[in-house]
């Protein structure tokens, strides 16, 4: 349906006074600027170098900046503050895009996003605004930013290519518009004045602009490109009262500064205080590309790596690359600027100062280091613990912030559930009451109806009662007792401990160095000298020869307590860890081949039992049925040959009887050092063969701890290493015998119970050092044995006086670490060679063997495993295979 045309007609007049309405420009809040007094800047305003950052280029009248964008240095911002420092009245400057940066061969890849910030930043802060209360800046989306915080300004158009933009900055005191900024594009206000930070009032404050993959073109006068509503001056105009400039420097030499600094001792500590007071020099270190990285947007994780080599892993293949770090070695000898390069474990090697200092060839460069070791000075030790006790207040803050909130989260819901039953009980009251009131007038009604009735039968009407007031106080309406309010309580002041006061260096979050790294590498630490190529050497701290000895003794004592990470087991101790190998397997082979001569011991004294009662049987027989005939025969001379058969075969059975068994050895009763063969201590008996799993566990560990010990002091082949220091002991066991040492698989919580029950074999001594008790060249490994079984006798005879704490822990999981030969652990053992007995044997005890019952057959039968002695089946039919190495529960055989 067709809009009526008086109707449409007064749409559209509507819609063009609104427009007019909009287009009306409001009124200018500023007003022209009167003519300047005074001497004027006589320099150009420029930018100098130190005040940018690495990826900056600048043109030649300085007046253009443009970006370095190659590999992932694209991703960073780009920042540039300009020499004039202004300190009062009203100026303005102007900004232009010129071209936005971009590769055609990446077209197809996600770009950065163009960034374009035009403010004011103080002279010690970074030209990257909007990350610190140091700056304040306006951004091409319409956003105010400072200290990481972002105003919306309402801005219904941003600002791109071909515009320019004006910020306006008025110190003027006396204007309506004192301490503020704005913003303006192509000479048009865009917003309103805005509030200067309360951190840059009253102090100078310089152009600056940051940018991303972006060409910006500045202008500081005299004359702006976008005449503004109102008359402003521009930063070239400016009074030496109401301006300042920093003069380009002058100088033909720059200094490089090399930090010579021990890891955890201060050096960044000492780095911020030198760039602190020395606000010139430009940080080179993969902490600034971090930071760098942070204030452009870009974030890697959080407290990984350590503070010399932070995790720079951002997600960004560009930047992952490692491009940036070559970008700065490259541009950073071609800005003429002075720099501090710090590489904590880079400046300490020689090697490496050689490769730093081939970097900075141009004779400009003037290469320093800076020495800074040893003793501290008092004001740094003072600086440090200052910076300690501000961590600590910090934390302590955070903390008492924390309670403090959680008390009141408490304290609500403890409101919230008084009022909760206070409205259950007001609202209970009311219904009480309206019940009162219901029966009050009931009960009026009731004496009305009465006084009528005896009204109307003429009889004497009662005076009615006066209704006495109902003064009971609604215990909703009693005054409660006021909550005295509760007081602001300031935090707990913090406080250094004793040992804290003592500590010349803070402790960080991270360490300087990586653990494993600088194991590696701190015994190549050395102070320089000037022979390596350095200009100068300036001493911070612990002056000339004092600083080296102070390296030397700090690499000594760090000896003592680091790892040697590439650390390789030597030739020597291949071979005696392969002869122990060799010899343990051959001991854990014959303990089965032990006890199946046991059991063909017993199978065949069994079957000589059951002969020899077999034959009493046939000879009683043979001599009833004799003396049968005997008693009817009456030759003599016959009677005369029985006689002199029976005697002839009582004989051999007693010959039988006595034919000369094998002598046993007395197992409880030997002397076990005085044994000369562990494999035979009498009648083919071994000293092991009452070792459990947690024996011959226990005896390898002690073998394999002794070893390390002497085999580490000669593959380190060094005198400042005394040995193996405990908390090391679970990695050099892993670096020696290829397995982890598993503590709890021995029953034990720390390397110390460790050692402990080894201890006949190794101890730690006074400087926590594994030791061995016994030689390095031993030539009998069978006094392990020795040692492994005069350990269990002695544990045996503890349990059974009760003590049950005495009992090893050692689970099974340890024996098959600990395994003799290839095949240990897997199951190695003999098989049977005939059908076993019908019910088979059972052993008894950790050897001693049972009742054997009756079967058929005669040959050897399956055994129990050796694993777990004394716990095995009974032994079945067949072939019977014995494993050894995961024993425990018997297995019966085939």
């Amino acid at each position: 349906m067709a809009e009526p045309a008086a109707k449409k007609q007064k749409t559209e007049e509507g819609a063009a006074e609104a427009e007019e309405k909009k287009e009306e420009p409001e009124e200018e809040v500023e007003k022209d600027a009167v003519a300047l007094k005074g001497a004027k800047l006589k320099d150009k305003i420029t930018f100098l170098t130190q005040d940018t950052t690495l990826n900056v280029v600048l043109s030649s009248n300085s007046s253009l900046l443009l970006p370095l964008s190659d590999g992932g240095v694209r991703h960073l911002l780009a920042g540039a503050r300009s020499n004039v420092g202004l300190k009062a009245g009203r100026y303005m400057f102007e900004a232009k895009i010129v071209e936005q940066v971009s590769r055609a061969e990446e077209s197809n890849k996600p770009h950065p996003k163009f960034v374009f910030r035009v403010g004011f930043s103080t002279a010690a802060s970074s030209p990257l605004m909007g990350n610190d209360e140091t700056s304040v800046c306006f951004d091409m989306e319409g956003f105010m930013m400072h200290n990481k915080e972002k105003t919306s300004l309402g801005m219904g158009a941003r600002y791109g290519k071909g515009s320019i933009v004006a910020v306006v900055l008025n110190l003027e005191k006396g204007s309506p518009n004192h301490n503020t900024i704005s913003l303006f594009r192509d000479g048009k206000r865009v917003t309103k004045p805005q509030a200067l930070p309360s951190a840059l009032q009253g102090k100078p404050l310089y152009p600056t602009v940051t940018y991303r993959n972006l060409a910006v073109a500045l202008c500081f006068g005299p004359q702006p490109q976008a005449p503004l509503p109102f008359t402003c001056h521009m930063p070239q105009n400016a009074t030496t009262a109401q301006a300042s400039l920093q003069e380009a420097e002058k100088e033909t030499e720059y200094e490089v500064l090399f930090p010579i600094c021990l890891p955890d001792q201060g050096g960044f500590d000492w780095l911020d205080s030198f760039k602190k007071k020395n606000p010139k020099y430009t940080e080179i270190s993969d902490r600034m590309l971090l930071d760098w990285a942070e204030k452009s947007g870009i974030y890697a994780p959080k407290g990984v790596g350590s503070n010399d080599k932070p995790d720079l892993r951002f997600g960004i293949p560009e930047m992952d690359d490692m491009s940036i770090r070559r970008m700065i070695q490259s541009v950073a000898p071609l800005q003429k600027r002075n720099y501090i390069v710090m590489e904590v474990r880079g400046n300490l090697i020689k090697e490496t100062r050689a490769d730093a200092l081939s970097t900075y060839f141009d004779s400009c460069y003037k290469k320093v280091a800076k020495v800074v070791v040893g003793e501290a000075s008092k004001d740094f030790v003072k600086m440090s613990q200052e910076l300690m006790l501000a961590e600590k207040q910090e934390q302590s803050d955070k903390e008492f912030k924390m309670k403090k909130e959680e008390a009141a989260r408490k304290k609500a819901a403890e409101k919230k559930m008084k009022e909760i039953e206070k409205a259950k009980k007001k609202a209970e009251k009311e219904r009480q009451k309206k019940l009162e009131e219901m029966k009050k007038a009931a009960e009026k009604a009731k004496k009305e109806a009465e006084r009528k009735k005896a009204e109307a039968e003429g009889k004497e009407v009662p005076e009615e009662e006066e209704e006495e007031k109902d003064v009971e106080m609604d215990e909703e309406e009693e005054e409660e007792e006021e909550e005295a309010e509760e007081v602001d309580e300031e935090p707990p002041k913090a406080e250094l401990t004793p040992e804290e006061k003592k500590m010349k260096f803070r402790k960080t979050a991270l360490p300087d160095v990586a653990s494993s790294l600088l194991n590696r590498c701190f015994t190549k630490f050395t102070v320089p000298d000037l022979e390596e190529g350095f200009d100068d050497i300036a001493y911070e701290w612990s002056q000339g020869g004092k600083a080296v000895d102070y390296v030397s003794k700090w690499i000594k004592e760090k000896k003592l307590t680091s790892r040697v990470e590439d650390l390789t087991p030597s030739t020597w101790f291949k071979t005696k860890a392969a002869a122990w190998q060799k010899v343990l397997s051959h001991w854990q082979a014959k303990v089965p081949e032990y006890k199946s001569k046991l059991v063909k011991k017993a199978q065949a004294k069994q079957a000589k039992e059951n002969k020899k009662k077999m034959a009493e049987a046939k000879a009683a027989a043979e001599k009833a049925k004799k003396e049968a005939e005997k008693a009817e025969a009456k030759e003599e001379e016959k009677d005369e040959d029985v006689k002199e058969e029976e005697e002839k075969a009582e004989a051999m059975e007693v010959d039988e009887e006595e034919e000369e068994e094998e002598e046993e050895a007395d197992f409880e009763g030997v002397d076990i050092f005085g044994v000369e063969e562990v494999d035979d201590i009498g009648g083919g008996t071994p000293l092991y063969k009452e070792f459990a799993h947690e024996d011959w566990a226990l005896m390898s560990l002690s073998f394999e701890l002794h070893l390390m010990a002497h085999a580490f002091k000669k593959d380190c082949d060094d005198p400042d290493r005394k040995g193996i220091v405990l908390e090391h002991l679970a990695f050099y066991y892993q670096k020696y015998y290829g397995k982890q040492l598993n503590l709890k698989s021995y029953g034990i919580e720390n390397e110390a119970q460790l050692v402990d029950l080894a201890k006949d074999c190794v101890f730690i001594n006074k400087d926590k050092v594994l030791e061995s008790l016994l030689d390095e060249e031993i030539e009998y490994p069978q006094v392990f044995v020795k040692i492994a079984e005069e350990g269990r006798r002695h544990r045996a005879l503890l349990v059974d006086m009760g003590d049950e704490s005495a009992k090893l822990k050692i689970t099974h999981a340890v024996s098959s670490h600990h395994k003799g030969g290839k095949d240990s652990g897997k199951g190695m053992g003999m098989k049977g060679h005939s059908k076993g007995y019908g019910k088979g044997i059972m052993p008894v005890g950790p050897i001693g063997m049972g009742p054997m019952q009756q079967g058929m057959g005669g040959a050897p039968m399956g055994m129990a495993p050796m694993g777990n002695m004394g716990k095995g089946k009974d032994f079945g039919k067949g072939y019977g295979h014995m494993p050894f190495g995961k024993g425990g529960k018997g297995w019966k055989g085939k």
